[in-house]
């Protein structure tokens, strides 16, 4: 019994450690990114929280391999205007049989780039009919962001 008791109390530990610092590296993401996030909005009107937001949702507070390996902290896809470097991998592209197949996801040189990236992504003007109107919106406004970029498509 007392074996027992032991081994659940060191599992509750390990797990509250775990924990523990899995929240400090979380903490790190934010405060490692959030000037860059308020830089942007100054720049160009896209909210720091919405950005910050988009960047942990897409790559699991910089954790996922193409925030790692390929600086992507938003999950841009090439697209068929991007010149640079690109990385590959398995997402959501289908061929005609229905098999998946790698996708091509922009490279930056930095995660700062991409956070930059992503911005000139949504103020692209080939891309104005889509996003456009979110430039209209108050960058306060995080909550009428959140919906027009849904509204938009935006994954």
């Amino acid at each position: 019994m007392f074996y027992k008791l032991c081994l659940t109390l060191f599992g509750l530990l390990w797990a509250l450690s775990a924990w523990s610092q899995q929240r400090e590296e979380q903490l790190a993401y934010v405060e490692r990114y959030a000037g860059l996030a308020v830089w942007e909005m100054e720049r160009t009107g896209i909210p720091a929280s919405i950005k910050l937001g988009q960047a942990i949702l897409e790559s699991r507070w910089g954790t996922t391999d193409l925030a790692r390996i390929a600086n992507n902290h938003f999950g841009i896809k090439c697209g068929g205007v991007w010149a640079g470097s690109y990385y590959m991998k398995e997402d959501d592209d289908y061929d005609a049989r229905g098999n998946l197949i790698p996708s091509c996801f922009r490279q930056y040189e930095s995660a700062e780039a991409s956070f930059v990236g992503h911005s000139e992504f949504l103020k692209d003007p080939l891309k104005a009919d889509r996003y456009g109107f979110l430039f209209d919106l108050d960058p306060a406004d995080y909550k009428a962001w959140a919906r027009g970029l849904k509204k938009a498509g935006y994954a």
